[in-house]
């Protein structure tokens, strides 16, 4: 099963991109998706490179992203992004 995802604000389509790869690397573990919609925020002045915040549907995830990590402000080493796709999606 895949998901929908939703691109309420982006930056050239980057986090797009970013979370599209990490679906696609949760679709080859060949393990169920905890969510069938992610919702993808991005803006400057966030505390974390990205958050996850469950929708009340209960299907749905929000990842928000502090957009200034596309230009290399703050990192997701691959542990996180492992973390990421095992505990969010």
């Amino acid at each position: 099963m895949s998901v929908e995802i939703a691109v309420l604000t982006d930056y050239d389509g980057y986090f797009e991109w970013l979370v599209k790869s990490w679906v696609d690397k949760k679709e080859e573990q060949k393990t169920p998706f905890k969510h069938s919609k992610i919702m993808i925020t991005a803006g400057p002045y966030r505390s974390e490179a990205v958050t996850a915040e469950k929708g009340i549907d209960g299907n749905t995830i929000h990842l928000d992203f502090y957009s200034a990590l596309r230009t290399g402000f703050g990192q997701l080493t691959e542990k996180d992004v492992q973390e990421i796709i095992d505990d969010w999606l």
